[in-house]
């Protein structure tokens, strides 16, 4: 069995976070999005990857030839957008009709792939989806559904809907028989959810559902990034050494939800004060006092500082008495302004 990575293009919305390292690269507690992606999908018994992407190909490349766990890889060449089922389409001669687990590259999630494929295989239908159960709908779009089938799309619901009800989103999860991956039109831009779904669900009646309620968020902007950190960090007070984290002890956990690699460095009097995250090889100076503050690998920050909902780059050195609050900032660009919302983490 195989699976296909849509990673797409330059993700303009992580830049300039992203301008040097491929958005499927980006750490999330010091492990890059495709490493736990991979992990999942070795997991599932998946025999070979295909990476749909058409920026930072090489740097992609590279990654995954250093990979040793036994999985074949293979890069599917995008030279312009093609759309969810347009890349699919592209990457058909190196699917070989086998069966496809397809995976959005921008999104971590603790969904068990091989418990989605047996779903899959009990439904009996041409196409299975993830599901993810929110709170709030009124952003999404979402599925329609009768039971465990997916009968239909709502683009965005308006007027009012049962707040007692679940309501699921895509979650740009899919498994797909040779047959669906064979009927998209090549060489055009297509998109699975207005194109290709529907008309399998108009040829077939319904589509398989796979709910999920655990951990999953999209890595697509500095606000989702930054909230895929603090989740992932709170899936492992939560869940303990669950399959995710596969069990690492390169870290600390402390109270307040600070997660602090063991090669970080510490001033003297430094103030970890609820929700941090301290990467690879990062060090915070004497005095210093952060909050709701990702530091990714290699940031220095210098003494005296206050950081607040800040974002610190690879490599970063923020000057001593720096005192900033909704910031991204990146080794040679302007700072960049970013709105985290805690009470949107669920972890406040």
């Amino acid at each position: 069995m195989k699976a296909l990575l849509l990673i797409g293009g330059q993700a303009t919305r992580l830049s300039p976070l992203n301008k040097h390292i491929a958005k499927s690269l980006m750490p999330v507690c010091d492990r890059e999005v495709l490493n736990y992606q991979i992990g999942q999908l070795a997991r599932a018994g998946v025999s070979q990857i295909i990476l749909a992407a058409g920026y930072m190909v090489e740097q992609l490349a590279d990654y995954v030839s250093g990979y040793s766990g036994g999985l074949e890889f293979a890069i599917s060449l995008e030279e312009e957008p093609l759309g969810t089922a347009g890349a699919i389409a592209h990457a058909a001669e190196l699917v070989d009709n086998d069966r496809l687990v397809v995976l959005n590259a921008d999104i971590i999630s603790d969904v068990d792939i091989a418990e989605v494929i047996t779903t899959h295989e009990a439904g009996g239908r041409p196409a299975t989806l993830v599901g993810y159960a929110v709170q709030d709908p009124a952003r999404y779009g979402l599925l329609q559904l009768e039971g465990s089938a997916i009968t239909g799309f709502t683009e965005k619901p308006e007027g009012q809907l049962d707040d007692d009800a679940k309501h699921f989103i895509n979650a740009g999860i899919y498994v797909l028989e040779p047959t669906v991956v064979n009927s998209i039109p090549q060489g055009r831009s297509v998109s699975i959810e207005r194109e290709t779904f529907p008309q399998l669900i108009t040829a077939h009646g319904a589509l398989t559902h796979f709910p999920h309620e655990r951990l999953w968020e999209d890595i697509g902007t500095f606000e989702s990034y930054f909230r895929a950190n603090f989740a992932l960090v709170a899936s492992r007070y939560t869940y303990g050494d669950n399959a995710l984290w596969g069990g690492r002890e390169d870290f600390a956990l402390f109270k307040d939800m600070v997660y602090m690699h063991e090669s970080v460095e510490l001033g003297k009097g430094v103030d970890l004060f609820h929700r941090v995250i301290a990467m690879a090889r990062s060090s915070i100076g004497a005095d210093s006092r952060l909050q709701n503050t990702i530091l990714l690998p290699g940031a220095v920050v210098g003494e005296r500082c206050q950081l607040t909902d800040c974002i610190i780059g690879p490599g970063v050195s923020v000057p001593e008495g720096t005192r900033i609050n909704k910031m991204v900032m990146v080794a040679g660009e302007q700072n960049t302004a970013f709105y985290p919302d805690a009470h949107d983490m669920g972890i406040s």
